[in-house]
């Protein structure tokens, strides 16, 4: 089955090796994330926060918005 296309908030279609920003909490903590694809999943790779890494498929339900920083 093909995987799911995602788009940023410009839409942009995010592939493997794209680094994507977003933030989350109060204050607003920046993330720069890389995303690498497992198991026919993107996956938006969060070292050193919580969860470490986070299905670019719910990423939005999270954290609301996030563009592109690096096309993959």
């Amino acid at each position: 089955m093909p995987r799911r296309v995602i788009r940023d908030d410009d839409g942009v279609e995010v592939t493997p090796g794209c680094v994507v920003r977003f933030s989350y909490g109060i204050p607003p903590i920046g993330v720069r994330a890389e995303v690498i694809e497992r198991g026919g999943r993107l996956i938006a790779s969060t070292p050193g926060h919580n969860p470490p890494e986070c299905g670019m498929a719910s990423l939005r339900k999270h954290v609301g918005s996030f563009w592109i920083e690096k096309k993959g």
